[in-house]
Protein backbone atom coordinates (compact mmCIF):
# COMPACT_ATOMS: atom_id res chain seq x y z
CA UNK A 1 0.00 0.00 0.00
CA UNK A 2 2.70 2.46 0.61
CA UNK A 3 4.12 1.72 -2.69
CA UNK A 4 1.08 2.58 -4.35
CA UNK A 5 0.94 5.93 -2.28
CA UNK A 6 4.54 6.34 -3.47
CA UNK A 7 3.26 5.99 -7.26
CA UNK A 8 0.14 8.00 -7.15
CA UNK A 9 2.53 10.95 -5.38
CA UNK A 10 5.16 10.19 -7.80
CA UNK A 11 2.75 10.31 -11.15
CA UNK A 12 1.15 13.56 -9.33
CA UNK A 13 4.20 14.98 -9.31
CA UNK A 14 4.72 14.36 -12.87
CA UNK A 15 1.10 15.26 -14.31
CA UNK A 16 1.41 18.68 -12.34
CA UNK A 17 5.01 19.10 -13.81
CA UNK A 18 3.93 18.38 -17.37
CA UNK A 19 0.71 20.61 -17.10
CA UNK A 20 3.15 23.25 -15.63
CA UNK A 21 5.57 22.89 -18.58
CA UNK A 22 2.92 23.03 -21.41
CA UNK A 23 1.56 26.05 -19.99
CA UNK A 24 4.69 28.05 -19.11
CA UNK A 25 5.64 27.23 -22.69
CA UNK A 26 2.14 28.41 -24.30
CA UNK A 27 2.56 31.71 -22.01
CA UNK A 28 6.67 32.41 -23.32
CA UNK A 29 5.19 32.32 -26.95
CA UNK A 30 3.56 35.33 -25.74
CA UNK A 31 6.64 37.22 -24.34
CA UNK A 32 7.42 40.17 -26.67
CA UNK A 33 9.53 42.26 -24.04
CA UNK A 34 11.86 39.00 -23.37
CA UNK A 35 12.00 35.71 -24.04
CA UNK A 36 11.72 34.33 -20.76
CA UNK A 37 9.18 37.41 -19.10
CA UNK A 38 5.86 37.16 -20.50
CA UNK A 39 2.54 39.30 -19.79
CA UNK A 40 0.18 36.00 -20.20
CA UNK A 41 1.39 33.67 -17.67
CA UNK A 42 -1.51 31.23 -16.49
CA UNK A 43 1.47 29.02 -14.28
CA UNK A 44 0.74 30.84 -11.46
CA UNK A 45 -2.67 30.19 -11.29
CA UNK A 46 -2.23 26.79 -11.80
CA UNK A 47 0.83 26.18 -9.54
CA UNK A 48 -1.32 28.44 -6.59
CA UNK A 49 -4.47 26.36 -7.00
CA UNK A 50 -2.07 23.20 -7.44
CA UNK A 51 -0.52 24.13 -3.70
CA UNK A 52 -3.95 24.71 -2.30
CA UNK A 53 -5.84 21.79 -3.40
CA UNK A 54 -2.98 19.24 -2.99
CA UNK A 55 -0.66 20.90 -0.25
CA UNK A 56 2.70 22.42 -0.15
CA UNK A 57 4.52 18.61 -0.31
CA UNK A 58 4.02 19.11 -4.39
CA UNK A 59 5.88 22.28 -4.25
CA UNK A 60 8.91 20.06 -6.20
CA UNK A 61 6.63 19.48 -9.17
CA UNK A 62 6.35 23.06 -9.64
CA UNK A 63 10.13 23.81 -9.36
CA UNK A 64 10.88 21.19 -11.71
CA UNK A 65 8.14 22.68 -14.25
CA UNK A 66 9.69 26.14 -14.31
CA UNK A 67 12.87 25.34 -14.19
CA UNK A 68 12.16 23.42 -17.37
CA UNK A 69 10.41 25.81 -19.19
CA UNK A 70 13.02 28.15 -18.73
CA UNK A 71 16.09 26.24 -19.59
CA UNK A 72 14.31 25.01 -23.19
CA UNK A 73 13.73 28.57 -24.03
CA UNK A 74 16.23 30.88 -23.29
CA UNK A 75 17.72 30.50 -20.41
CA UNK A 76 20.92 29.06 -18.76
CA UNK A 77 21.00 26.63 -15.77
CA UNK A 78 21.84 29.56 -13.32
CA UNK A 79 19.41 31.79 -14.76
CA UNK A 80 16.39 29.44 -14.85
CA UNK A 81 17.55 27.93 -11.35
CA UNK A 82 17.00 31.32 -9.89
CA UNK A 83 13.65 31.66 -12.35
CA UNK A 84 12.17 28.62 -11.12
CA UNK A 85 12.75 29.23 -7.17
CA UNK A 86 11.21 32.74 -7.74
CA UNK A 87 8.31 30.71 -8.83
CA UNK A 88 7.82 27.97 -6.63
CA UNK A 89 8.39 30.48 -3.74
CA UNK A 90 5.45 32.52 -5.01
CA UNK A 91 3.43 29.40 -5.46
CA UNK A 92 4.56 28.46 -1.93
CA UNK A 93 4.20 31.69 -0.01
CA UNK A 94 1.19 32.36 -2.00
CA UNK A 95 -0.66 29.04 -0.69
CA UNK A 96 0.64 29.93 2.72
CA UNK A 97 -0.93 33.48 2.81
CA UNK A 98 -4.16 32.50 1.37
CA UNK A 99 -4.40 29.31 3.80
CA UNK A 100 -3.35 31.54 6.55
CA UNK A 101 -5.36 34.91 6.20
CA UNK A 102 -8.06 34.43 3.38
CA UNK A 103 -9.62 30.88 4.17
CA UNK A 104 -7.58 28.32 2.15
CA UNK A 105 -10.29 26.78 0.07
CA UNK A 106 -13.09 28.93 0.73
CA UNK A 107 -10.96 32.02 0.09
CA UNK A 108 -14.13 33.28 -2.82
CA UNK A 109 -17.03 32.36 -0.37
CA UNK A 110 -17.06 35.85 1.26
CA UNK A 111 -16.20 39.06 0.08
CA UNK A 112 -13.37 40.20 2.65
CA UNK A 113 -11.38 37.00 1.81
CA UNK A 114 -11.25 37.63 -1.31
CA UNK A 115 -10.12 40.96 -1.22
CA UNK A 116 -7.50 39.54 1.30
CA UNK A 117 -6.89 36.53 -1.44
CA UNK A 118 -6.40 39.25 -4.00
CA UNK A 119 -4.05 41.95 -1.86
CA UNK A 120 -1.80 39.01 -0.48
CA UNK A 121 -1.53 36.55 -3.52
CA UNK A 122 -2.38 38.46 -6.67
CA UNK A 123 -0.19 41.25 -5.65
CA UNK A 124 2.21 40.80 -3.12
CA UNK A 125 3.34 37.10 -3.32
CA UNK A 126 3.62 37.64 -7.41
CA UNK A 127 5.98 39.98 -6.48
CA UNK A 128 8.56 37.72 -4.93
CA UNK A 129 8.50 35.94 -8.66
CA UNK A 130 8.84 39.22 -10.70
CA UNK A 131 12.31 40.41 -8.21
CA UNK A 132 13.77 36.58 -8.89
CA UNK A 133 13.04 36.19 -12.63
CA UNK A 134 13.89 40.42 -13.62
CA UNK A 135 17.43 40.29 -11.57
CA UNK A 136 18.21 36.31 -12.71
CA UNK A 137 17.79 37.82 -16.25
CA UNK A 138 20.09 40.97 -15.73
CA UNK A 139 22.27 38.79 -13.45
CA UNK A 140 22.42 36.42 -16.50
CA UNK A 141 23.08 38.57 -19.07
CA UNK A 142 19.85 37.82 -20.47
CA UNK A 143 18.45 41.52 -20.16
CA UNK A 144 19.99 44.74 -19.66
CA UNK A 145 19.67 46.81 -15.95
CA UNK A 146 17.87 49.98 -18.28
CA UNK A 147 14.94 47.34 -19.15
CA UNK A 148 15.01 46.02 -15.62
CA UNK A 149 11.40 48.62 -14.52
CA UNK A 150 9.97 47.59 -17.63
CA UNK A 151 10.85 44.05 -17.34
CA UNK A 152 9.81 43.57 -13.61
CA UNK A 153 6.37 45.01 -14.42
CA UNK A 154 5.81 42.71 -17.55
CA UNK A 155 6.72 39.58 -15.14
CA UNK A 156 4.30 40.35 -12.34
CA UNK A 157 1.30 41.88 -13.89
CA UNK A 158 1.55 38.46 -15.69
CA UNK A 159 1.60 36.50 -12.86
CA UNK A 160 -0.80 38.37 -11.12
CA UNK A 161 -3.44 38.58 -13.93
CA UNK A 162 -2.90 34.34 -13.88
CA UNK A 163 -3.27 34.10 -9.75
CA UNK A 164 -6.86 36.22 -10.20
CA UNK A 165 -8.43 34.40 -13.23
CA UNK A 166 -6.83 30.76 -13.11
CA UNK A 167 -6.45 29.91 -9.46
CA UNK A 168 -10.47 30.66 -8.74
CA UNK A 169 -11.26 28.86 -11.53
CA UNK A 170 -9.32 25.74 -10.62
CA UNK A 171 -10.58 25.46 -7.07
CA UNK A 172 -13.93 26.32 -8.14
CA UNK A 173 -14.19 23.25 -10.40
CA UNK A 174 -12.28 21.15 -8.23
CA UNK A 175 -12.98 21.69 -5.14
CA UNK A 176 -16.47 23.60 -5.17
CA UNK A 177 -19.67 22.18 -4.91
CA UNK A 178 -21.76 20.64 -7.72
CA UNK A 179 -24.76 22.64 -8.91
CA UNK A 180 -27.83 20.99 -9.11
CA UNK A 181 -29.43 22.97 -12.06
CA UNK A 182 -33.63 22.72 -13.02
CA UNK A 183 -34.23 22.65 -16.69
CA UNK A 184 -34.97 26.52 -17.22
CA UNK A 185 -31.90 27.31 -15.08
CA UNK A 186 -29.71 24.48 -17.47
CA UNK A 187 -31.04 26.81 -20.54
CA UNK A 188 -30.29 29.97 -18.11
CA UNK A 189 -26.67 29.16 -17.75
CA UNK A 190 -26.21 28.05 -21.74
CA UNK A 191 -27.73 30.62 -22.78
CA UNK A 192 -25.79 33.26 -20.70
CA UNK A 193 -22.68 31.09 -22.02
CA UNK A 194 -23.19 31.46 -25.61
CA UNK A 195 -24.14 35.10 -25.19
CA UNK A 196 -20.70 35.64 -23.72
CA UNK A 197 -19.10 33.99 -25.98
CA UNK A 198 -20.57 36.17 -29.06
CA UNK A 199 -20.13 38.93 -27.17
CA UNK A 200 -16.84 38.32 -26.49
CA UNK A 201 -15.60 37.87 -30.39
CA UNK A 202 -17.91 41.34 -31.12
CA UNK A 203 -15.96 43.14 -28.98
CA UNK A 204 -12.29 41.09 -28.82
CA UNK A 205 -11.72 39.90 -31.99
CA UNK A 206 -13.09 43.38 -33.74
CA UNK A 207 -16.35 42.06 -35.53
CA UNK A 208 -18.78 45.05 -34.68
CA UNK A 209 -17.93 46.61 -31.65
CA UNK A 210 -14.43 47.45 -29.37
CA UNK A 211 -16.22 48.23 -26.38
CA UNK A 212 -14.94 46.21 -23.35
CA UNK A 213 -17.48 47.07 -20.59
CA UNK A 214 -19.66 45.42 -22.90
CA UNK A 215 -18.69 42.01 -21.41
CA UNK A 216 -19.61 43.10 -17.57
CA UNK A 217 -23.82 42.93 -17.40
CA UNK A 218 -22.95 39.41 -18.89
CA UNK A 219 -20.31 38.72 -16.07
CA UNK A 220 -22.11 40.31 -12.93
CA UNK A 221 -25.26 38.38 -14.54
CA UNK A 222 -23.72 34.82 -14.23
CA UNK A 223 -22.39 36.19 -10.92
CA UNK A 224 -25.57 37.11 -9.52
CA UNK A 225 -27.57 34.21 -10.31
CA UNK A 226 -24.92 31.35 -10.43
CA UNK A 227 -21.43 30.21 -8.25
CA UNK A 228 -17.89 30.63 -8.75
CA UNK A 229 -17.66 27.88 -11.36
CA UNK A 230 -19.90 29.37 -13.54
CA UNK A 231 -18.84 33.17 -13.29
CA UNK A 232 -15.04 31.86 -13.01
CA UNK A 233 -15.74 30.26 -16.56
CA UNK A 234 -17.54 33.18 -17.57
CA UNK A 235 -13.97 35.30 -17.33
CA UNK A 236 -12.20 32.57 -19.00
CA UNK A 237 -14.04 32.89 -21.83
CA UNK A 238 -13.68 36.55 -22.20
CA UNK A 239 -10.13 36.57 -20.89
CA UNK A 240 -9.19 33.98 -23.93
CA UNK A 241 -11.04 35.87 -26.28
CA UNK A 242 -9.55 38.96 -25.74
CA UNK A 243 -5.59 37.66 -25.08
CA UNK A 244 -6.56 36.06 -28.87
CA UNK A 245 -7.61 39.77 -29.83
CA UNK A 246 -4.97 41.19 -28.90
CA UNK A 247 -2.64 38.72 -30.84
CA UNK A 248 -4.59 39.88 -33.82
CA UNK A 249 -3.97 43.41 -32.73
CA UNK A 250 -7.78 43.70 -32.84
CA UNK A 251 -10.38 44.40 -30.26
CA UNK A 252 -10.03 47.50 -27.39
CA UNK A 253 -6.57 47.72 -26.30
CA UNK A 254 -3.80 47.57 -29.75
CA UNK A 255 -1.41 50.47 -28.57
CA UNK A 256 1.43 49.51 -31.49
CA UNK A 257 3.00 47.31 -28.95
CA UNK A 258 2.03 43.89 -28.16
CA UNK A 259 3.74 43.51 -24.95
CA UNK A 260 1.49 47.08 -23.55
CA UNK A 261 -1.71 45.69 -25.46
CA UNK A 262 -1.12 42.46 -23.05
CA UNK A 263 -0.53 44.25 -20.67
CA UNK A 264 -3.55 46.44 -20.65
CA UNK A 265 -5.67 42.94 -20.89
CA UNK A 266 -4.86 41.61 -18.50
CA UNK A 267 -5.08 44.43 -16.33
CA UNK A 268 -8.55 45.07 -17.36
CA UNK A 269 -9.52 41.11 -17.19
CA UNK A 270 -8.10 40.52 -13.59
CA UNK A 271 -10.54 44.11 -12.97
CA UNK A 272 -13.33 41.62 -14.04
CA UNK A 273 -12.27 38.82 -12.37
CA UNK A 274 -12.02 40.61 -8.93
CA UNK A 275 -14.99 42.50 -9.41
CA UNK A 276 -17.18 39.09 -10.48
CA UNK A 277 -15.69 36.93 -7.79
CA UNK A 278 -16.66 39.52 -4.89
CA UNK A 279 -20.22 39.98 -6.42
CA UNK A 280 -20.57 35.93 -6.67
CA UNK A 281 -18.98 35.51 -2.79
CA UNK A 282 -21.34 38.34 -2.06
CA UNK A 283 -24.39 36.89 -2.94
CA UNK A 284 -23.63 33.40 -1.55
CA UNK A 285 -22.74 34.62 1.89
CA UNK A 286 -26.43 35.86 1.76
CA UNK A 287 -28.08 33.18 0.65
CA UNK A 288 -26.24 30.80 2.93
CA UNK A 289 -27.53 33.67 5.04
CA UNK A 290 -30.86 32.98 4.26
CA UNK A 291 -30.53 29.19 4.62
CA UNK A 292 -30.06 29.86 8.14
CA UNK A 293 -32.27 31.33 8.96
CA UNK A 294 -34.66 29.38 7.18
CA UNK A 295 -33.71 26.74 9.44
CA UNK A 296 -33.45 28.97 12.49
CA UNK A 297 -37.28 30.04 11.66
CA UNK A 298 -38.32 26.26 11.57
CA UNK A 299 -36.16 25.19 14.28
CA UNK A 300 -38.35 28.06 16.69
CA UNK A 301 -41.47 27.19 14.83
CA UNK A 302 -41.15 23.49 16.18
CA UNK A 303 -39.98 24.69 19.17
CA UNK A 304 -42.83 26.89 19.75
CA UNK A 305 -45.17 24.05 18.86
CA UNK A 306 -43.74 21.71 21.37
CA UNK A 307 -43.99 24.59 24.42
CA UNK A 308 -47.22 25.28 23.43
CA UNK A 309 -48.34 21.50 23.48
CA UNK A 310 -46.42 21.29 26.81
CA UNK A 311 -47.71 24.01 28.32
CA UNK A 312 -51.36 23.06 27.71
CA UNK A 313 -50.50 19.21 28.82
CA UNK A 314 -49.11 20.71 31.86
CA UNK A 315 -52.05 22.50 32.50
CA UNK A 316 -54.27 19.70 32.05
CA UNK A 317 -52.34 17.22 34.45
CA UNK A 318 -51.51 20.08 37.00
CA UNK A 319 -55.09 22.23 37.25
CA UNK A 320 -57.23 18.61 37.26
CA UNK A 321 -55.56 17.85 40.93
CA UNK A 322 -54.89 21.47 42.05
CA UNK A 323 -59.00 21.43 41.60
CA UNK A 324 -59.26 18.13 43.79
CA UNK A 325 -57.13 19.70 46.71
CA UNK A 326 -58.43 23.12 47.01
CA UNK A 327 -62.28 21.22 47.14
CA UNK A 328 -61.21 18.80 49.61
CA UNK A 329 -59.69 21.90 51.71
CA UNK A 330 -62.99 23.50 51.39
CA UNK A 331 -65.24 20.46 52.35
CA UNK A 332 -63.07 19.88 55.33
CA UNK A 333 -63.60 23.48 56.97
CA UNK A 334 -67.67 23.49 56.02
CA UNK A 335 -67.93 19.99 57.23
CA UNK A 336 -65.50 20.15 59.95
CA UNK A 337 -65.74 23.83 61.13
CA UNK A 338 -66.95 22.43 64.41
CA UNK A 339 -64.69 20.23 65.70
CA UNK A 340 -61.23 21.46 63.47
CA UNK A 341 -58.97 23.98 65.81
CA UNK A 342 -58.32 27.42 64.41
CA UNK A 343 -55.02 26.51 63.70
CA UNK A 344 -56.26 23.97 61.64
CA UNK A 345 -58.63 26.17 59.91
CA UNK A 346 -56.11 28.33 59.31
CA UNK A 347 -53.71 25.93 57.40
CA UNK A 348 -56.51 24.45 55.19
CA UNK A 349 -57.53 28.50 54.27
CA UNK A 350 -54.09 28.83 53.36
CA UNK A 351 -54.05 25.56 51.17
CA UNK A 352 -56.56 27.14 49.56
CA UNK A 353 -55.48 30.35 48.87
CA UNK A 354 -51.97 28.47 47.97
CA UNK A 355 -53.42 26.35 45.23
CA UNK A 356 -55.76 28.85 43.89
CA UNK A 357 -52.40 30.88 43.38
CA UNK A 358 -50.91 27.79 41.83
CA UNK A 359 -53.76 27.94 39.41
CA UNK A 360 -53.27 31.44 38.72
CA UNK A 361 -49.36 31.17 37.98
CA UNK A 362 -50.46 27.74 35.45
CA UNK A 363 -52.86 30.16 33.45
CA UNK A 364 -50.32 32.83 33.69
CA UNK A 365 -48.09 30.78 31.61
CA UNK A 366 -50.97 29.48 29.39
CA UNK A 367 -51.48 33.65 28.23
CA UNK A 368 -48.18 33.58 27.64
CA UNK A 369 -47.58 30.93 25.65
CA UNK A 370 -50.53 32.01 23.79
CA UNK A 371 -49.13 35.93 23.04
CA UNK A 372 -45.89 33.95 21.82
CA UNK A 373 -46.96 31.84 19.53
CA UNK A 374 -50.19 33.81 18.20
CA UNK A 375 -49.19 36.12 15.08
CA UNK A 376 -50.07 39.57 15.45
CA UNK A 377 -53.42 41.04 13.44
CA UNK A 378 -52.79 44.71 12.29
CA UNK A 379 -55.84 46.20 12.13
CA UNK A 380 -57.28 49.72 12.58
CA UNK A 381 -57.94 50.07 16.43
CA UNK A 382 -59.10 52.91 18.28
CA UNK A 383 -57.82 53.04 21.79
CA UNK A 384 -60.53 54.92 23.31
CA UNK A 385 -63.22 52.12 23.05
CA UNK A 386 -60.54 49.69 24.04
CA UNK A 387 -59.80 51.64 27.42
CA UNK A 388 -63.73 51.61 27.92
CA UNK A 389 -64.14 47.97 27.60
CA UNK A 390 -60.91 47.29 30.06
CA UNK A 391 -62.46 49.95 32.57
CA UNK A 392 -65.98 48.24 32.46
CA UNK A 393 -64.31 44.67 32.34
CA UNK A 394 -62.26 45.55 36.05
CA UNK A 395 -66.09 46.14 37.68
CA UNK A 396 -66.74 49.02 40.15
CA UNK A 397 -63.38 50.78 41.90
CA UNK A 398 -64.63 52.96 44.58
CA UNK A 399 -61.10 54.05 45.78
CA UNK A 400 -59.38 54.01 42.76
CA UNK A 401 -60.24 56.77 39.68
CA UNK A 402 -59.14 55.81 36.00
CA UNK A 403 -59.00 58.89 33.15
CA UNK A 404 -57.76 59.51 29.85
CA UNK A 405 -55.93 62.49 29.36
CA UNK A 406 -56.76 64.13 25.57
CA UNK A 407 -57.93 62.39 22.78
CA UNK A 408 -56.08 58.51 22.32
CA UNK A 409 -54.76 58.31 18.41
CA UNK A 410 -56.40 55.98 16.39
CA UNK A 411 -53.41 53.03 15.61
CA UNK A 412 -53.25 49.60 14.09
CA UNK A 413 -52.78 46.76 15.88
CA UNK A 414 -54.26 43.36 17.80
CA UNK A 415 -57.40 44.45 19.15
CA UNK A 416 -57.23 41.92 21.42
CA UNK A 417 -53.81 42.05 22.28
CA UNK A 418 -54.28 45.90 23.10
CA UNK A 419 -56.95 45.20 25.50
CA UNK A 420 -54.40 42.46 27.03
CA UNK A 421 -52.00 46.01 27.62
CA UNK A 422 -54.08 48.01 29.29
CA UNK A 423 -55.61 46.01 31.02
CA UNK A 424 -52.68 44.39 32.79
CA UNK A 425 -51.17 47.83 32.91
CA UNK A 426 -54.12 49.14 34.59
CA UNK A 427 -54.73 46.56 36.85
CA UNK A 428 -51.39 46.47 37.90
CA UNK A 429 -51.73 49.93 38.76
CA UNK A 430 -54.65 49.26 40.85
CA UNK A 431 -52.91 46.26 42.72
CA UNK A 432 -50.36 48.09 43.85
CA UNK A 433 -51.48 51.39 44.48
CA UNK A 434 -50.19 50.80 47.92
CA UNK A 435 -52.96 53.41 49.51
CA UNK A 436 -56.68 53.34 50.58
CA UNK A 437 -57.35 55.70 47.21
CA UNK A 438 -55.58 56.74 44.15
CA UNK A 439 -56.13 57.71 40.43
CA UNK A 440 -54.48 55.82 37.05
CA UNK A 441 -54.28 57.99 34.17
CA UNK A 442 -53.66 57.09 30.34
CA UNK A 443 -52.34 59.54 28.02
CA UNK A 444 -50.24 59.28 24.56
CA UNK A 445 -47.62 62.03 23.21
CA UNK A 446 -47.27 62.09 18.83
CA UNK A 447 -43.34 61.35 18.37
CA UNK A 448 -41.49 61.65 14.93
CA UNK A 449 -41.65 57.59 14.45
CA UNK A 450 -43.94 56.79 17.18
CA UNK A 451 -46.91 57.54 19.26
CA UNK A 452 -46.28 56.82 22.99
CA UNK A 453 -48.90 55.86 24.99
CA UNK A 454 -48.15 55.87 28.88
CA UNK A 455 -50.10 54.49 32.28
CA UNK A 456 -49.21 56.50 35.24
CA UNK A 457 -50.56 56.00 38.96
CA UNK A 458 -49.91 57.93 42.24
CA UNK A 459 -49.37 54.91 44.28
CA UNK A 460 -46.39 54.06 46.43
CA UNK A 461 -44.21 53.80 43.48
CA UNK A 462 -40.86 51.11 42.59
CA UNK A 463 -37.50 51.53 43.30
CA UNK A 464 -34.52 52.00 40.52
CA UNK A 465 -33.04 48.64 41.32
CA UNK A 466 -36.26 46.50 40.40
CA UNK A 467 -37.05 47.99 37.72
CA UNK A 468 -35.90 45.49 34.82
CA UNK A 469 -37.03 42.57 37.27
CA UNK A 470 -40.70 43.17 36.80
CA UNK A 471 -40.66 42.47 33.70
CA UNK A 472 -39.51 39.16 34.41
CA UNK A 473 -41.52 35.68 34.53
CA UNK A 474 -42.77 35.07 38.14
CA UNK A 475 -40.98 38.49 39.10
CA UNK A 476 -43.44 40.16 42.14
CA UNK A 477 -42.05 42.95 44.04
CA UNK A 478 -45.05 41.77 46.65
CA UNK A 479 -45.13 37.70 47.60
CA UNK A 480 -47.74 38.37 50.04
CA UNK A 481 -49.89 39.46 47.70
CA UNK A 482 -49.87 36.35 46.06
CA UNK A 483 -49.84 38.00 42.48
CA UNK A 484 -48.21 35.46 39.27
CA UNK A 485 -45.69 38.39 37.87
CA UNK A 486 -46.58 37.69 34.59
CA UNK A 487 -48.74 40.20 33.86
CA UNK A 488 -46.27 42.73 32.69
CA UNK A 489 -44.51 39.74 30.97
CA UNK A 490 -46.94 39.44 28.87
CA UNK A 491 -47.02 43.45 28.41
CA UNK A 492 -43.55 43.61 26.85
CA UNK A 493 -43.99 40.90 24.73
CA UNK A 494 -47.22 42.42 22.75
CA UNK A 495 -45.32 45.48 22.86
CA UNK A 496 -42.38 43.99 21.30
CA UNK A 497 -44.23 41.95 18.93
CA UNK A 498 -45.56 45.23 17.12
CA UNK A 499 -41.99 46.93 17.19
CA UNK A 500 -42.43 49.17 19.95
CA UNK A 501 -40.81 49.29 23.38
CA UNK A 502 -41.94 49.45 27.10
CA UNK A 503 -40.00 51.28 29.86
CA UNK A 504 -40.99 52.18 33.31
CA UNK A 505 -40.56 55.72 35.15
CA UNK A 506 -40.92 55.78 39.00
CA UNK A 507 -40.29 57.24 42.14
CA UNK A 508 -40.98 55.78 45.46
CA UNK A 509 -43.73 57.61 47.19
CA UNK A 510 -44.66 59.85 44.09
CA UNK A 511 -46.31 57.36 41.57
CA UNK A 512 -45.29 55.25 38.50
CA UNK A 513 -45.20 56.01 34.86
CA UNK A 514 -45.33 52.62 32.19
CA UNK A 515 -44.68 54.04 28.94
CA UNK A 516 -45.09 52.13 25.68
CA UNK A 517 -44.41 52.93 22.23
CA UNK A 518 -46.53 52.13 19.08
CA UNK A 519 -44.43 52.72 15.46
CA UNK A 520 -46.41 54.85 13.17
CA UNK A 521 -45.41 53.38 9.91
CA UNK A 522 -48.07 50.84 9.94
CA UNK A 523 -50.99 53.35 10.44
CA UNK A 524 -53.18 54.96 8.01
CA UNK A 525 -51.11 58.28 7.25
CA UNK A 526 -54.62 60.25 5.82
CA UNK A 527 -55.97 59.83 9.99
CA UNK A 528 -52.60 60.66 11.75
CA UNK A 529 -53.03 64.49 11.65
CA UNK A 530 -56.78 64.28 12.92
CA UNK A 531 -56.37 62.14 15.18
CA UNK A 532 -53.06 62.37 16.92
CA UNK A 533 -52.87 63.42 20.48
CA UNK A 534 -50.49 66.28 21.98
Amino acid sequence: MLRSLRMADAATFVVLAGVYFVAGKLGLSLAFANPSASPVWAPTGIALAALLLLGARVWPAIFVGAFLVNLTTAGGVETSLGIATGNTLEAVIGSWLTARYAGGLDAFERPQDVFKFVALTGLVSTAISATFGATSLALGGLAVWSDYGRLWTTWWLGDAAGALLVTPALVAWIAGPRSRWSRGRLLEVSGLLAASIAVGAIVFLGILFPWPFLCLPFAIWMAFRFGPRETTATVLIFSGLATLGAIRGSGPFPVGDANESLLLLQVFMAVISVTTLSLTALVSERRRALEALERQAVDLARSNAELESFAHVISHDLKAPLRGISSLAAWLVEDCKDILPDESREHLELLGRRTHHMSQLIDGVLAYSRVASTRAASERVDPNTVLEDVIDSLGPLPNVSIRTEGQLPVIRYDRTQLTQVFQNLIANAVQHMGKESGEVVVSCRSHPEVFEFSVRDDGVGIEERHFERIFRMFQSLHPERETTGVGLTIVKRIVEMHGGSIGVDSTPGAGTTFRFSVPKQARDRPQESSQSAQ
